[in-house]
């Protein structure tokens, strides 16, 4: 009893499977992903932040509004990641559309002329007279491959991560921008404060530069006190100068991150710095900044990216099965005969089952393999690089805003002393009790703390900032729900 073709046939066919399979052993990435525990991080409860991705409007400050919303509208760092977005986008809806069928329309015709000295089988002999031959074609081609081992399926999912990769670091860019936007406002507007009170200080000195030396010319002191007066006067000018040159390099910063000319912030007035309860994020910080900045999460959906390129490149090893088909029209007009294309004779099909199976490839897939491996662990690389990096910055930003604050707060307490000294002096001049000269000495005293505590407030608010660039700005990463 002899079998049938189909059964004969199976343990060819399951041979040829097997030894089809070219190895893909001993290729393995070698990185792996920070132990979140060996961090210190599993303890830490991530804790309610009040931050709103636009942060900058707990401000108050219509102005600093205005200039962001010019900013976020103009900026081309941002137009440039909006652009990698789309980029990613097309890239994942290329790699969605390779597992699909395709269908195209194709229509041909080729004429040509056989030599007379090619033998002719429905002749009997060689052609006497020239032959000419003309094909026409007209129909649909179908291809598909099946993704049996859901190759493409792992190719779509590394695009979608790329994707939400790239929507991570648009975010990231903002975060970026917004924060050094609002950091280099403030400062200028620090600078326009300190600047008015430097203004005073150099009038104040001024003064007692001009009593110093009527003192000396009345034979009061020797030549040395006016002179060191006048020093700190002309020092304090200086001041003024260098201040000058900061502020106008300020303006044309903000110009440029807003995308516009050099000139496009003179317009910028001054306004009264925030108050300590400002910009102050609610609840304990803790140092879990996992979900809470982009640039984290960008980094680790390139890490799932290059997981799914990895099981993608794998399946390459494995058997592959696709069928084509055609259906339409199709004559040839060969000696001399005229077929009609359009008509019922001419109706053509085809379809061809076909299976591919991998046994040589002299390494490509091997190395197509290593390739992806390397390039995950690159990526993991990066991701544990930035993990470490961001948890250092969050540290750095709390130790910075707890010493900037203690600083305020002693310069504060500073301030309302001299204040005091101040007062007292300015009721005993009035008394009569005490020179103009002691006048004004506590009077500089009192501007050059002034001006000190300025400076304070300001560092208090730039690691304030800071620190909000440090959790993400408010953000939050998407969901499982979300992405799907």
């Amino acid at each position: 009893m002899s079998l049938p073709v189909s059964w004969r046939c199976t343990p060819l066919f399951v041979v040829m499977l097997l030894a089809g399979c070219a190895s893909s052993n001993n290729i393995a990435p070698q990185s792996k992903l920070l132990d979140h525990q060996q961090l210190g991080l599993t303890s830490q409860k991530v804790s309610s932040l009040a931050i709103s991705p636009q942060w900058w409007r707990g401000l108050q400050d219509p102005q600093l509004d205005n200039l962001m919303t010019q900013t976020l509208q103009n900026s081309p760092s941002l137009r440039q990641a909006a652009a990698r977005v789309r980029e990613a986008q097309s890239v994942a809806g290329e790699a969605n559309a390779a597992n699909g069928p395709y269908l195209d329309l194709n229509a041909s015709s080729n004429r040509q002329k056989i030599s007379q000295n090619t033998y002719q089988p429905f002749l009997g002999g060689y052609p006497a007279t020239p032959l000419y031959e003309t094909t026409n074609n007209l129909g649909l081609n179908l291809s598909y491959e099946f993704d049996w081992w859901g190759k493409y399926r792992n190719q779509v999912n590394a695009a979608n991560a790329q994707v939400d990769s790239a929507r991570a670091e648009q975010t990231q860019a903002a975060l970026s921008l917004s924060s050094s936007v609002v950091a280099t406002y403030y400062q200028l507007q620090a600078n326009f404060a300190v600047q008015k009170v430097l203004q005073q200080e150099v009038d104040n000195n001024q003064r007692l530069a001009d009593l110093r030396k009527a003192q000396y010319q009345a034979g009061v002191y020797g030549v040395d006190i006016p002179q060191q007066t006048q020093a700190q006067a002309d020092s304090a000018k200086q001041q003024i100068i260098e201040l000058q040159a900061q502020i106008d390099q300020q303006k044309h910063q903000l110009a440029a991150l807003a995308g516009r000319g050099a000139d496009a912030m003179n317009s910028l007035h001054a306004v009264a710095l925030p108050g300590d309860d400002l910009l102050a994020p609610k609840g304990a910080l803790t140092l879990d900044v996992l979900g809470k900045r982009p640039d984290i999460v960008a980094q680790r959906e390139l890490v799932e990216s290059y997981s799914q390129r990895i099981a993608a490149a794998k399946k390459e090893f494995y058997p592959s099965l696709s069928i084509s088909a055609f259906a339409g029209l199709s004559t040839t007009n060969y000696g001399n005969t005229s077929p009609n294309l359009l008509e019922a004779a001419s109706q053509a099909w085809n379809i061809a089952p076909a299976i591919s199976l991998p046994i040589f490839h002299a390494g490509a897939l091997r190395s197509k393999l290593g390739e992806e491996s390397a390039l995950y662990d690159q990526s993991v690389e990066s991701y544990n690089q930035t993990l470490l990096t961001a948890i250092q910055q969050t540290a750095d930003a709390l130790t910075l805003q707890k010493s900037s604050a203690a600083q305020l707060q002693q310069s504060q307490s500073a301030e309302k002393s001299l204040q005091e000294v101040y007062r007292v002096a300015n009721a005993r001049y009035s008394a009569g009790t005490i020179g103009r000269d002691q006048l004004l000495t506590s009077q500089a005293a009192l501007l050059q703390q002034q001006q000190a505590a300025l400076t304070a407030a300001s560092n208090v608010l730039q690691a304030k900032i800071g620190l909000i660039r440090a959790l993400g700005g408010g953000y939050q990463a998407p969901t499982a729900d979300s992405k799907a």
